[in-house]
């Protein structure tokens, strides 16, 4: 049922996806020249090396799974360099490709990563060994949640990515909403594998009252600028 919702709605998200039908000038640019930009950037290649890294690095079948894409790798680089900030919770881990690729956007940035279980450790340490100075790990995400919120200065926005949801929905759903009410951006990755994901997805976007949130059902992007209209795309990207 829902691959054939899919199939329905492609040419409506593909359109949309080129611009039409948006008439949101922040959300025309976004979807253009963030979501579906073809251009390549200087994080690229460090980016593609880091996940043949970790895909040598896995020796089974199990070990690779949940490897992310080059293409969501990339994506997940703009969308950060767009915003840049200095401050980034993750909330799950595998590979450390993830990790990587946000910290590669600015020299000066930090990391708040609550490591999930479930996560490659082994993979994920030699991944970012590079970073390791720059990331904070935690094994209990409300510690995790608590020193990330400390530590941003008064008025930073909030940057939190999500890649894995287990036990923990209540808490996370609770803290990307506040996020997102604080002007934020919150981008949430694995909707359509995880049954969890997709209802906290379904959770955060109707717990907002402002802003605007992009997905192509598998990935989502909210950004929760305070001068932003509620709308919602559903794209194809």
């Amino acid at each position: 049922m829902i691959k054939f919702k899919r199939y329905y709605t492609a040419l409506r998200r593909y359109k949309r996806s080129k611009g039409f039908g948006i008439h949101s000038p922040f959300a025309f640019n976004f979807v253009l020249k963030v979501l579906r930009e073809r251009c390549s950037y200087y994080a690229y290649d460090d980016i593609h090396a880091s996940r043949w890294q970790a895909s040598q690095l896995a020796t089974s079948k199990k070990e690779r799974r949940g490897l992310i894409s080059f293409k969501y790798a990339k994506m997940i680089f703009r969308i950060t360099s767009y915003f840049n900030p200095q401050k980034i919770l993750q909330i799950g881990t595998s590979h450390g490709i993830v990790s990587k690729t946000l910290l590669s956007v600015s020299s000066s940035s930090s990391l708040y990563t609550y490591l999930s279980m479930g996560n490659q450790y082994c993979i994920y340490v030699q991944v970012t060994d590079d970073e390791a100075s720059r990331i904070f790990e935690y094994d209990n995400i409300e510690y995790a949640v608590i020193d990330y919120c400390n530590d941003l200065a008064v008025n930073e926005q909030p940057f939190i990515v999500i890649n894995q949801i287990d036990k923990e929905a209540e808490l996370i759903v609770e803290t990307a909403t506040k996020a997102i009410n604080a002007g934020g951006v919150v981008i949430i990755c694995n909707i359509s594998r995880n049954h969890i994901i997709k209802d906290s997805w379904k959770a955060i976007k109707s717990s907002m009252s402002h802003g605007m949130s992009f997905s192509n059902d598998k990935i989502g992007v909210v950004v929760g600028h305070k001068h932003l209209p509620l709308q919602h795309y559903s794209l194809w990207f």
